[in-house]
């Protein structure tokens, strides 16, 4: 029964580090295939990809944890500019209409 056990892990991991291509990254990730394709667009994201003889790969539990990342990025930001907004404005410790 540890046999099957290991197999089985051993599988899943052999999955995580195996390399997908754009059409596979955005499928996985429910995102917009430019998003993988367009050089300046995965740039500005930070999408963590590997270049292997001109083709760029992607790893899947890299592409979850910069997912991850990036939402909580986003919340955050989205949380800062509600504050920021529902926080009036102070001139000298004194609060203007």
């Amino acid at each position: 029964m540890n046999l099957d056990i290991s197999l089985v892990e051993h599988a899943s991991a052999q999955r995580a580090d195996t390399f997908l291509n754009a059409q596979q990254a955005a499928a996985a990730l429910n995102l917009p295939l430019y998003f993988f394709v367009n050089t300046y667009k995965r740039q500005a994201l930070g999408i963590p990809f590997y270049s292997i003889n001109r083709l760029v790969r992607y790893r899947l539990d890299e592409l979850h944890r910069w997912q991850v990342g990036k939402a909580a990025q986003l919340a955050r930001e989205q949380w800062q500019q509600t504050h920021d907004a529902a926080r009036p404005e102070t001139v000298g410790g004194f609060a203007h209409a």
